[in-house]
């Protein structure tokens, strides 16, 4: 598979729009990736509730929360096809150097959490609640074990995709690597509002901000490693496997509590 472009060799991205122009977009897609989700979720909730189910978080993840991440997907691809982005994917298995950057990149977004977990228990901040745990609160085996199958095979291929595929290449077209970053950090991180939401945390709490902030700290790391590989399936599999080893963690603990 070419390197150029993400199933379509033949099909070179346009390079003539201008950088105002190419931030324009990107923040519309990322506000699009944030709104659509969270409107199929609160959609959801109303339909379900027509079932029986009204109130029940663990239903509204499991269908409500598939449903919102495979539309940051068609997003992504319907916008692909509109636009043709550069997409690097030149091979599906990693090679032995690319696996280094695997195992780096995990330690390095774990460390990075490890520290900003200790600066809010220096400034006594409340770890916040999201759509995640929320549901996992009464039937932790089951959203917890579905979580992990999602994260896996579902959300890191889907979001990788979307946010350092397609987001971060289009701007990387018109403005280079590090700005590109820097603005689908952000953009990931505060695209992850609408969880702590319907978590029910305070948005304005100390703990949603250092939430927010391990997140966009890891799509630095994401982000840069993307760029340094040109391959699209490493950052997939360090996605996939952070929030897999997260999900783990959590499960372990419910069960053990």
């Amino acid at each position: 598979m070419s390197t150029s472009t993400y199933n379509q060799p033949d099909v070179q991205p346009r390079t003539t729009d201008s950088p105002r122009w190419a931030i324009l977009v990107a923040l519309g897609l990322l506000l699009a990736a944030a709104i659509a989700p969270l409107a199929i979720v609160e959609g959801f909730k109303l339909v379900q509730a027509q079932f029986g189910y009204g109130g029940d978080l663990a239903v509204t993840y499991i269908g409500g929360g598939l449903l919102a991440t495979i539309t940051i997907g068609l997003i992504g691809v319907t916008y692909y096809r509109v636009r043709p982005v550069t997409v690097h994917v030149p091979r599906w298995l990693p090679t032995l150097h690319e696996s280094g950057w695997i195992v780096a990149g995990i330690a390095i977004s774990f460390v990075a959490a490890i520290l900003l977990g200790i600066g809010m228990q220096v400034l006594n901040a409340v770890p916040p609640t999201n759509f995640l745990t929320a549901a996992a609160s009464d039937r932790p085996v089951l959203v917890y074990g579905f979580a992990l199958f999602g994260v896996l095979f579902i959300v890191g291929p889907i979001e990788e995709y979307f946010f350092r595929g397609i987001v971060q290449g289009r701007l990387r077209e018109q403005m280079g690597p590090v700005p590109a970053i820097a603005i689908v950090s952000i953009g990931f991180a505060l695209g992850h509002v609408p969880s702590y939401w319907i978590g029910g945390s305070d948005l304005l709490s100390l703990g949603v901000f250092f939430a927010l902030v391990s997140i966009a700290v890891a799509s630095v790391i994401l982000g840069a490693i993307y760029e340094r590989t040109q391959n699209l399936v490493v950052v997939i599999v360090i996605h996939s496997l952070i929030n897999a080893i997260s999900v783990s963690l959590a499960l372990v603990a419910a069960l053990g509590a």
